[in-house]
């Protein structure tokens, strides 16, 4: 039902960045991989496309730079997994839980961590308490595989509606904290600050 009322909602949004990708050169703005999810079952996920392949059409330098800081935008606000509500119609899988991992990564993930099975025993999800808790993202380090593990095993000891509500509006708010962090102020700028304020400290003294 919230997979449902998202999508009528945000639909709108979801045509305008299917139409942007196209016009930056994205031929198929829509990305599918084979993922592994519930009960180690393999379902193919939606996503939108954020990175250049074969498929997609040559552009000048100004589109290949405007291309290049819309699709960072997407995968820092988490928009490109918006297809991911059609997942979730379908059945494959739920508005909250474990990420699912390609068929490579979770043979490879399987095999480092003697419990990573486990988290197959609920349905994969759009978001989970490992991605509002920082570890999204692509895996590159076993520090971060690890920790992506032990907070899906905690959400799937102790999830309920409440919990699932919390994550939901931790969520919506990635996105904000995410261009918070990104915003870096000029290092001129804050030369200056320091100036202006040991100047400031010469008068009051």
């Amino acid at each position: 039902m919230l997979a449902s009322v998202a999508i009528i909602i945000l639909s709108p949004a979801m045509l305008i960045i299917s139409v942007l990708l196209y016009g930056f050169g994205f031929s198929n703005p829509i990305f599918t991989q084979q993922r592994v999810g519930h009960n180690g079952q393999v379902f193919t996920i939606f996503k939108f496309r954020t990175l250049r392949d074969q498929t997609c059409r040559p552009v000048c330098g100004f589109q290949s730079r405007l291309a290049k800081a819309f699709t960072s935008a997407l995968r820092v606000s988490g928009f490109d997994e918006l297809p991911q509500l059609f997942n979730i119609l379908r059945g494959e899988m739920a508005l909250i839980g474990p990420r699912p991992h390609s068929i490579a990564d979770h043979v490879l993930f399987s095999a480092s961590i003697p419990d990573y099975e486990a988290r197959l025993t609920v349905k994969p999800g759009m978001t989970g308490w490992a991605q509002v808790c920082g570890w999204r993202g692509p895996v590159r380090t076993f520090e971060h595989l690890n920790a992506r593990v032990r907070h899906d095993l905690v959400y799937i000891k102790h999830g309920n509606v409440a919990f699932d509500g919390a994550i939901v509006i931790a969520t919506v708010l990635l996105p904000i904290w995410s261009v918070i962090k990104r915003i870096k102020v000029p290092r001129q700028t804050v030369r200056d600050l320091k100036h202006n304020a040991r100047q400031c400290d010469g008068r009051i003294a």
